[in-house]
């Protein structure tokens, strides 16, 4: 079988434009050889060749061979009359081209690119391009295999498709072949010189694939680069994900929700492994700030100084030793559970006083108070923590960072989010810190010892004074014992509230900002501006503090203590420590006076005997332990008149020993 024999004549002859019919036919098939011929061949011009048409397999006659000057008529093969001519020239062309390829012995084939594209769950398409490099592939023989298909064998023994046409699709060759598509379809081919044919062949029309040996490898590659794209853009999710997630889930969830929590499932995920491989991570500086700004009293009569104070620490690195993934923590299960050495943490920070926005000074702290061991890592996307979460996270009293994808913006890959963790301070924030609360009590004590809050406090007094002078001073004992009574009696129902709420919001105890203790701090002013000061102080107004407890005895009934009697908050206090002994004078007194013993049964009786018989050996003794300081008793004479005879005479104070 020859180069110039077309295999598979069955195959639909290819319909020629409409002026195909009009060019002249310059190919001919030596019927003898099997090679082409052109119009002026020696073999031609000589007659030593039967010529016939490649395509209709029908004899043909040379007309003016050896003639290549003349135009109109030119040299060609002419058919027999009344032959059906079809798509011979074009055909012809081919052939002759096909032949000379293989004279040049090689083709150029350009590079073989494919786009794969991987889809995320959230629906984006990730796209990829792979290829296979250009390369000259050498010819070792070549045959047209129909009307329109080449195939070439190279030397390396693969075998190369040529769609002669150039119409066929870009991924429409044959599975497993290569095959490339080439636009030769041109009528005017078959007038060209074997030259001309050649210098075209050289530089040949636009190379187009259709297929590729390596087409399985480049779609295997891409499909696992594409797949990559979508893991390194923290959109990749398998069957398994998928089963494990909807184990969690109720079965009325709508999908949009589900999507979403897939996100954040997936990022929790993500952040955990992060911070596992790397056990570190970085956090931004702590910071706490508190103000006082000038009383409405004084609005546009007065100084309107505003007074400021911010404690700052600098970023950190935490070096971590475990961590773990939404593991329940009390009553709530925060994203990330990470564990560290505190011990070598420093916590050293600086505070600067601001009045009026104008610096007045910048102090740095003498010492480092303790790092915690546990640090909680919640990740928001969507949604932040809400206050019933944070409320939950204050109770626990664990250092808890927020780390916000939201404020980022655009899309976040895996290595992006790996450097915002582990190095990065970038939408983190501390959401609370058992330093928070420490540093606020100190710059609130700061701010209430600076002049310009005494300055306030004593304007504020001066201002005050006829009104509460106004009223005899026993109503205003009468007004703080109950507001002091009032505060502790509500806290020990929330407390009882507490341990009984279940999964809902948990109450909040009163504090310093709440109405009721407003109450007992207006009380105690107008108690200092008769002549009685100290009401105020905070040792007094703990939950066991001397007020409760001296109310507690008074009243037979627990008052800031969750207990029924009076007994019950005394023997509290016979239990106490030998460093809480310097007031027990006080509630020794306070049995007297308010006859707590007619209510003891005859074992509480003895026991209290007993200890109120140390007490008196060791105020006897002159024991210091034993003694109180005089600070409070005036104004103990006054809140509780029954004790005033007791209190009065000093018995057990430092100031007069009985």
């Amino acid at each position: 079988m020859t180069t110039w024999q077309i295999d598979r004549l069955d195959a639909s002859p290819e319909q020629a434009g409409p002026d195909a019919s009009e060019v002249p036919l310059k190919w001919a098939h030596d019927a003898r050889t099997g090679e082409p011929r052109y119009i002026h061949d020696d073999e031609v011009v000589e007659h030593r060749c039967i010529c016939v048409c490649p395509a209709c397999q029908l004899n043909l006659t040379p007309v003016m061979p050896g003639q290549p000057l003349r135009v109109r008529p030119t040299a060609h093969f002419r058919h027999p009359p009344g032959a059906q001519k079809d798509a011979c020239t074009i055909v012809a062309a081919r052939l002759a081209a096909t032949h000379l390829l293989q004279e040049q012995g090689f083709i150029d084939l350009p590079r073989r690119t494919m786009s794969r594209t991987a889809t995320g769950f959230s629906g984006q398409g990730y796209e990829v391009w792979v290829e296979a490099p250009a390369e000259r592939g050498m010819i070792g023989s070549a045959r047209l295999l129909d009307h329109a298909t080449a195939e070439l064998t190279l030397d390396d023994g693969r075998t190369l498709l040529v769609d002669l046409t150039g119409r066929r699709d870009a991924a429409d060759g044959p599975d497993g072949q290569a095959m490339v598509t080439i636009s030769l379809s041109d009528p005017d081919l078959a007038m060209l010189s074997p030259e001309d044919i050649r210098a075209r062949l050289r530089i040949l029309p636009d190379i187009r694939w259709c297929s590729h040996w390596q087409d399985r490898t480049l779609a295997a590659r891409g499909d696992e680069e594409a797949a990559r794209a979508a893991h390194d853009a923290l959109d990749e999710w398998d069957a398994t994900d998928e089963a494990d997630f909807r184990s969690r889930l109720t079965s009325d969830l709508d999908e949009a929700t589900a999507q979403r929590w897939r996100r954040e499932t997936l990022l929790h995920r993500e952040v955990k492994a992060i911070l596992e491989r790397a056990r570190r991570i970085a956090t931004p500086g702590l910071e706490v700030s508190a103000r006082r700004e000038p009383p409405d009293e004084f609005l546009g009569e007065w100084e309107t100084d505003t007074l400021r104070m911010t404690w700052f620490s600098p970023p950190k690195k935490l070096e971590l030793t475990d961590v773990q993934l939404e593991q329940r923590l009390g009553r709530i299960v925060p994203d990330v559970i990470a564990t560290l050495d505190g011990s070598n943490i420093s916590t050293v920070g600086i505070t600067d006083t601001w009045v009026n926005d104008d610096f007045e000074e910048e102090v740095e702290d003498t010492f480092s108070l303790p790092w915690p061991t546990t640090v909680l890592v919640e990740v928001t996307v969507t949604h932040g923590i809400d206050a019933e979460k944070l409320q939950r996270i204050r109770q626990l009293n664990i250092a808890t960072l927020e780390i916000d994808l939201s404020k980022l913006g655009g899309r976040l890959n895996r290595e992006a989010l790996s450097d915002l963790v582990v190095n990065q301070t970038l939408g983190k924030r501390w959401v609370h810190h058992p330093i928070f609360s420490i540093k606020q009590q100190r710059l609130d004590a700061a701010l209430d010892a600076h002049p310009v809050t005494r300055r306030y406090k004593e304007r504020l007094f001066e201002l005050m004074r006829p009104h509460w002078l106004a009223l005899p001073v026993s109503d205003w004992t009468v007004r703080y014992l109950e507001a002091v009574t009032t505060f502790h009696d509500a806290n020990v129902r929330i407390r009882k509230a507490r341990r009984h709420h279940g999964d809902g919001p948990e109450p909040t105890l009163l504090g310093v900002h709440s109405d009721e203790w407003a109450q007992i701090m207006e009380a105690a002013s107008a108690l200092s501006a008769h002549g009685l000061p100290g009401a105020d102080d905070p040792f007094l107004l703990d939950d066991s503090g001397l007020i409760a407890r001296l109310l507690s005895i008074q009243h037979n009934r627990g008052v800031g203590y969750d207990v029924r009697t009076g007994y019950q908050v005394l023997n509290a206090i016979m239990q106490s420590g030998k460093h809480n002994k310097r007031w027990d004078s006080l509630y020794a007194i306070a049995v007297k006076a308010y006859e707590l013993e007619t209510h003891f049964t005859g074992e509480q009786a003895s026991k209290y005997k007993a200890w109120r018989q140390t007490l008196i050996d060791r105020i006897n003794a002159g024991d210091e332990a034993y003694l109180r300081p005089a600070t409070f008793d005036t104004l103990l004479c006054a809140l509780f008149p029954k004790m005033a005879e007791g209190t009065g005479r000093g018995y057990g104070s430092l100031a007069e020993q009985i």
